[in-house]
């Protein structure tokens, strides 16, 4: 494939722009595509504010590679000068079984992880802002922060770019077909050949690697922001990013408020409290999404906020805005990172199903390893095409 080949990532949303930096770093010849102009409100990476933990329980290569993402993470933020990555703490809460809890326990244990398990009793005299029922729990990480998705892409393209990389935005890549001499890819605006094509297109990944089409599901999420009525409890430094956990196996999650320097409490790029609920959502089509958030949808979240953080909710249930994205899931929940089975020069690399954002460094770094030698050594043979 020669020492420098020409690789086009398609998709910059959080795994193409880290996998896109990636390249760059490495003095690879690359392109991006986006059919949109990153950083957008279009796919899976908006919404103002991401978590990252590092006591993940759901595999344990997940660790190793949360470890690299981390590390990637504090270096973009050393080439940028907004805030990318905020380290908060974390608070989970649930019962004492519950998988959420018990798994991030163990993991904590297993990898020798920073970790609390708090009582009712302490989580009420640490954290009083939050309503725990009788038979719940709180799990503490200390290394438990919020990115900021918008920033975090903006940063990554523009490093990207003073280090080579070439970013096409607007431009919607229609097909592309493998032959002797490189991978034929045809876009709205041209045609051109290329020695390895990564394919990071999201919730559009189907589209394009029709084959997936039976594996990878999207479904419609929504996200709200509501003004609070005691915005002094719910910062940085007082409050945590959070996460409580359903008996259904959802989640409500959400993040600490920041002070700008104005003194006005808010998160970087928007007011209010942030609240959202992880579980699997309504299918939907990428082309014909619905992103009107629905009366029910805004009233199950402010009940929500009533029964367990009160003070994040005024007295009318004020919502000041919500976004709907998609999540693109796999059937293990897992993320797809692996050579096309039959075009080992095509990578194909979904980092999704509501978790991938944190990881997006350590999984750019893999595809552009599979893309560029054929094979890494970071531990993503969990994540092969199944």
């Amino acid at each position: 494939m020669g020492a420098s080949p020409r690789v086009l990532v398609v998709g910059l949303g959080a795994a193409g722009a880290a996998t896109l930096l990636a390249l760059a770093r490495r003095g690879i010849r690359c392109e991006g595509i986006d059919r949109f102009s990153p950083p957008h409100d279009r796919g899976s990476s908006h919404g103002l504010s991401r978590l990252i933990r590092l006591c993940y329980y759901e595999h344990p290569d997940y660790v190793p590679l949360l470890r690299e993402s981390y590390a990637l993470w504090a270096t973009l933020q050393s080439q940028w000068a907004r805030p990318i990555l905020r380290i908060t703490g974390g608070l989970y809460v649930g019962t004492p079984t519950d998988p959420f809890i018990e798994g991030s326990r163990q993991s904590a244990v297993t990898h020798r992880l920073a970790h609390e398990v708090l009582s009712r009793a302490t989580v009420a005299e640490r954290y009083p802002q939050f309503r725990l029922r009788d038979d719940e729990v709180g799990f503490h990480e200390p290394t438990t922060g919020v990115l900021f998705p918008e920033e975090a892409i903006a940063a990554q393209l523009a490093v990207a770019s003073t280090l080579g990389a070439t970013i096409h935005r607007d431009e919607r890549v229609l097909e592309w077909t493998g032959a002797s001499d490189g991978i034929k890819v045809a876009t709205d605006r041209r045609r051109l050949t290329v020695d390895a094509l990564i394919v990071a297109a999201g919730p559009w990944a189907s589209t394009l690697v029709p084959q997936l089409a039976g594996t990878l599901r999207v479904t419609r999420q929504v996200l709200a922001w509501f003004r609070p009525h005691d915005p002094a409890g719910l910062t940085a430094g007082v409050m945590p990013a959070w996460a409580i956990s359903e008996p259904d196996g959802s989640a409500h999650y959400g993040f600490p408020m920041f002070e700008t320097l104005s003194g006005e409490t808010m998160p970087p790029g928007g007011p209010g409290f942030k609240l959202a609920l992880h579980k699997q959502g309504d299918p939907a089509e990428p082309e014909s999404l619905d992103r009107t958030v629905r009366a029910d949808e805004v009233r199950e979240l402010v009940q929500f906020l009533r029964d367990r953080i009160p003070g994040a909710i005024d007295a009318t249930g004020t919502l000041l805005d919500a976004k709907v994205c998609m999540y693109t899931n796999t059937p293990d929940q897992h993320f797809l990172v692996d050579k096309h089975p039959q075009d080992p020069r095509v990578v194909v690399v979904s980092a999704c199903s509501g978790h991938g954002f944190k990881l997006s460094p350590a999984i750019g770094a893999a595809a552009a390893d599979l893309a560029t030698r054929g094979a890494t050594e970071l531990p993503v043979g969990f994540l092969r095409w199944r």
